[in-house]
């Protein structure tokens, strides 16, 4: 896709700030509070197109190394199920321990930053 101006996540950034400053001042509390909801999906959005490249090409990376093969995000993710099903994998697999955190931070760092520990 052509490089185009202004970019989606800044356009939902404009997007989020009028409903915020502009509309929430001027409706009811409940109405406010279903935009607070809608600002919340924003924030998501906005995070996912950001972030979720970079997370699924590193996820992508650490699957090939774990499993010692290659495929698609989704291909490499059946397997490892399908591994850990199997017994092929201990519970205490320091790489697989290491692969399951860093997806599960991946993921609360588009879904609910605010869930991370603060790191030091």
């Amino acid at each position: 896709m052509p490089n185009s101006r202004p970019v989606a996540t800044d356009l939902l950034a404009i997007v989020q700030e009028y409903l915020e400053t502009e509309i929430s001042p001027q409706v009811s509390p409940v109405h406010q509070f279903q935009l607070k909801i809608v600002s919340r999906v924003l924030s998501t959005v906005r995070r996912e197109l950001h972030q979720l490249p970079s997370a699924n090409e590193a996820e992508a990376q650490r699957l090939h190394s774990l499993l010692r093969r290659e495929g698609t995000l989704e291909d490499l993710n059946a397997e490892l199920a399908r591994a850990i099903r199997a017994g092929e994998f201990a519970v205490d697999d320091t790489a697989l321990l290491a692969h399951l955190r860093a997806s599960i931070e991946d993921a609360l760092r588009i879904n609910n930053p605010k869930w991370l520990a603060p790191t030091a």
